[in-house]
């Protein structure tokens, strides 16, 4: 099961408070996942102790290759961030190909926007990681185990059997 990671990006009250729009960062944001799944980065954008509405204009990312990202940002949110509003949603997924590596890899998302609805400002710059670990085999029930051994003690008995049959002489 993939852990989802909750963020709170507190990004707009500091830059209304100031008066102008300045990205915010930190340290990288780190998202465990295994081999051959996707894992998701959930947020909570944060426009509450502000007066005006914030609109959120576009988003871009890097992110090392062979992952690939998928942008959620305007299939779970809306456009604009009302005055004093907190929204909760998925921002992006990663997909974790099979024949992945497994180890650290390296992307940044920058959401773009402003106070207008033609601001372009980066609002937010996300530097996180992926964990890539290694898919694990699932160790097998004892009743599988124990199927295994009879189904192996059925089957010797059975070359065993025959064997003995053709190896005794016929009564003539």
């Amino acid at each position: 099961m993939i852990k989802k990671t909750y963020l709170s990006i507190s990004m707009f009250v500091l830059a209304v408070l100031l008066g102008f729009t300045s990205p915010a960062s930190a340290d990288p944001i780190v998202l465990d996942g295994v081999v051959g799944s996707t894992v998701s980065f959930d947020v909570q954008l944060d426009n509450s102790g502000n007066d005006l509405p914030l609109f959120l204009n576009g988003s871009s990312f890097n992110i090392d290759s062979p992952l690939t990202l998928n942008d959620l940002l305007f299939v779970n949110f809306p456009p604009s961030i009302d005055a004093n509003a907190i929204l909760l949603g998925t921002l992006f997924t990663v997909d974790l190909p099979l024949d992945l590596t497994p180890g650290l890899y390296n992307g940044t998302y920058f959401i773009l926007g402003g106070f207008t609805p033609d601001d372009q400002s980066t609002l937010a710059e996300i530097d996180f990681q992926i964990n890539a670990q290694p898919a694990t085999s699932p160790v097998p029930e004892p009743g599988t185990w124990l199927l295994l051994l009879t189904g192996s003690g059925v089957l010797g008995m059975v070359v065993y059997t025959r064997r003995r049959r053709i190896s005794m002489p016929r009564a003539a």
